[in-house]
């Protein structure tokens, strides 16, 4: 992962994590900001566990992990695909990042129109675990001619 794309994931852009149950169910959640390990070979996504125990229990159960990343700016957007390989209690820094990211993506979105009180529902921090992700492909998604192809 080059440094454009570690910088971008760890800004305050919409994330979208996706997970399936058996028989390919599809789940989303969100998640409440992003942490890149120093090597940048995994990054560790927080996600309320109280907010979305249906993601949870399918990262339990098979590890498949999709994050879809937007900027709600220009709609830049990247899609990784992988294995959450540990689902664990965010570290001191996880929380606080997560904490950071929470009001941060308030302001953005409020920036845009979207009164707080709209995002607050789902800018949720109870319960959060961090869920070490390795990514296996990223793609791009960011509307126009290269949407879909791997980066």
């Amino acid at each position: 992962m080059d440094e454009g794309l570690a910088s971008f994931l760890e800004e305050p852009v919409m994330i979208i994590v996706g997970t399936q149950a058996d028989g390919y169910l599809p789940e989303i959640a969100r998640a409440a900001g992003a942490v890149l390990e120093a090597d940048r070979a995994a990054l560790h996504l927080m996600v309320s566990a109280w907010q979305w125990p249906e993601t949870i229990a399918n990262l339990r159960a098979n590890r498949r992990i999709t994050a879809t990343f937007s900027r709600p700016a220009d709609y830049e957007t990247y899609q990784l695909k992988g294995t959450v390989t540990a689902i664990a209690p965010p570290t001191l820094e996880q929380q606080a990042r997560a904490t950071r990211y929470l009001a941060e993506i308030g302001e953005v979105l409020a920036g845009f129109g979207l009164a707080p009180e709209i995002s607050a529902p789902w800018r949720v921090a109870r319960d959060l675990l961090a869920l070490r992700f390795v990514p296996e492909a990223v793609f791009v998604q960011t509307p126009g001619a290269t949407a879909g192809q791997k980066r």
